[in-house]
């Protein structure tokens, strides 16, 4: 073995991991996944464990990168079957941070299968996962990290709330993401701030058009341009699009004359910036819900007297 020749390795596949995620370039995540499977034969598990682990959980995270972005579930399950080995070798007492960064990292690839098969057994395990995570992951001891995992534990919650119309996990999802919100102020970290406005805005969204809720539809508004106000269309294109569709789902939902105008101008904006095959679905579905709130905004001006669904 080359302790060595398995750094160099290791070295380029996360340059190439961080490179491919951050253009979304598919090849070059899978050059990651390739480059990590060869620093994995380097070090076999009897003679370096921690480093083969190490490998292990870092090949996961790729193989889930690469298996959500050309929706591969086998790709998905060999993520977690990576992430199982690790924790074979890894151990909350001996290992912690190591442990819960691969637990975290087994329920990013189970809430990517939980939402592609609409399978409630696998968001329940993604939940947990991060869950379990924050047993390691303190508010105390690691307060970026017991933040992160409240964002993700909200996401969890805000897909269960949308696909089961179940109100409670809404509602609990936005006690996560507000949790979040508060540790990323206190930290002065912005786009952790954005990133977190904009899912509260869409889980309030939701929740506010369950309830039939104008004053919770009102919040959701504020979160999304909570989240614009830190995002630009020239520095995070990707993400002031769809932040900005966020905000104009909620200002449609307000369901008056003044705000679906908003709206409708905010939809063209993102949908500009949505250029490119690798946005294609987001631009179908911003098209879509233009088209909504124009003609929800054509029968208001019909029915003037009518402002209200």
């Amino acid at each position: 073995m080359s302790a060595e020749a398995w750094r160099q390795a290791i070295a380029k596949a996360e340059i190439l991991l961080s490179e491919g995620e951050a253009a979304e370039d598919i090849s070059g995540i899978a050059d990651a996944v390739s480059c990590f499977n060869a620093a994995l034969k380097l070090v076999p598990r009897a003679m370096a464990p921690l480093d083969w682990a190490k490998t292990q959980s870092r090949l996961s995270a790729a193989l889930r990168a690469l298996g959500a972005r050309i929706d591969d579930p086998v790709m998905l399950h060999s993520a977690m079957t990576a992430c199982d080995h690790a924790l074979e070798v890894y151990r909350p007492d001996s290992t912690p941070e190591d442990w819960a960064r691969t637990v975290a990292l087994l329920g990013a690839a189970q809430i990517v299968l939980g939402e592609r098969d609409s399978d409630p057994a696998w968001l329940n395990a993604a939940l947990n996962s991060y869950r379990l995570a924050t047993s390691v992951y303190t508010r105390e001891a690691a307060p970026a990290d017991w933040a992160r995992m409240q964002r993700n534990c909200g996401a969890v919650l805000s897909v269960q709330g949308e696909r089961t119309g179940d109100t409670a996990c809404l509602r609990d999802a936005v006690d996560h993401y507000r949790a979040a919100l508060d540790e990323y102020t206190r930290q002065e970290s912005p786009i952790d701030v954005a990133v977190t406005q904009s899912n509260l805005g869409q889980a309030l969204r939701v929740l506010g058009e369950r309830d039939n809720d104008h004053d919770t539809l009102t919040e959701a508004v504020a979160a999304c341009r909570g989240a614009l106000a830190v995002y630009t269309r020239e520095a995070t294109p990707l993400e002031w699009a769809m932040a900005s569709t966020n905000l104009a789902n909620a200002l449609t939902a307000l369901n008056d004359a003044a705000s679906i105008a908003e709206a409708i101008a905010v939809y063209r904006e993102a949908i500009g910036a949505l250029d490119g095959p690798a946005h294609l679905q987001q631009r179908a579905i911003a098209r879509y819900n233009l088209k909504r709130a124009e003609g929800r905004l054509e029968a208001l001006r019909q029915s003037p007297n009518d402002r209200r669904r």
